[in-house]
């Protein structure tokens, strides 16, 4: 692979940053210049062009992976970085907190209420939620937990009883565990009856 071809994806990505940081920039000079106009229909007009602005910025964020979202987010100044935040779709932002850094991280929660919080977390498997846990509000925390199955709530209490350096912090609940009296022959007569393999699913290893 040549320097250029490598440099490829990081320039890519750098592209996409200055398309939001240019609509960004857009949009406060034209909530400057209507903040100056004066007249009859100055908070319509104001109104439409804010909305429009936003909604083209919104249109940006919706067409990037979560892990650009996280860059961008973490490239920006604290201003920009809540008004990015706030036009991010709730569904997505359980993948950007676990993608962004810790310290922007900590500025993402603050300008979230419980309700966005307990929204984001629901979807997260076990070890993604204990690696958020300590980051949260203890009540949002207590709440959480309460609305996990007992197989889930235990997961996730393994995985925070480890130390943050520890090898278990850093374990991955979503593997697939054969008995050990099920042949293999069974196991395949199973899996062809699902619709779609499991994660981690594309290869069988046999141990024994």
């Amino acid at each position: 692979m040549t320097e250029v071809e490598a440099k490829k994806p990081q320039e890519s990505l750098q592209d996409r940053l200055a398309q939001v940081v240019e609509l960004l920039h857009r949009h406060k000079l034209v909530e400057d210049l209507t903040h100056r106009q004066e007249g009859q229909h100055h908070d319509r007009v104001e109104n439409l062009v804010r909305r429009q602005n936003l909604a083209e910025l919104q249109r940006k964020l919706d067409e990037l992976h979560s892990a650009d979202v996280a860059h961008i987010l973490e490239a920006l100044p604290l201003d920009d970085r809540r008004t990015v935040w706030q036009l991010v779709k709730v569904e997505r932002d359980g993948d950007i907190l676990l993608e962004v850094s810790d310290a922007v991280r900590e500025t993402l929660l603050a300008d979230m209420d419980d309700h966005e919080i307990l929204a984001a977390a629901r979807d997260m498997d076990a070890d993604e939620l204990a690696d958020l846990a300590s980051e949260l509000p203890r009540d949002v925390v207590h709440e959480l937990m309460e609305t996990l199955d007992a197989q889930q709530r235990e997961r996730v209490r393994s995985a925070l009883s480890y130390e943050e350096d520890q090898v278990g912090a850093l374990m991955d609940f979503e593997m697939v565990t054969i008995r050990e009296d099920v042949s293999l022959e069974v196991v395949l007569r199973y899996l062809r009856r699902l619709k779609e393999l499991p994660g981690h699913t594309d290869k069988l290893f046999v141990v024994d």
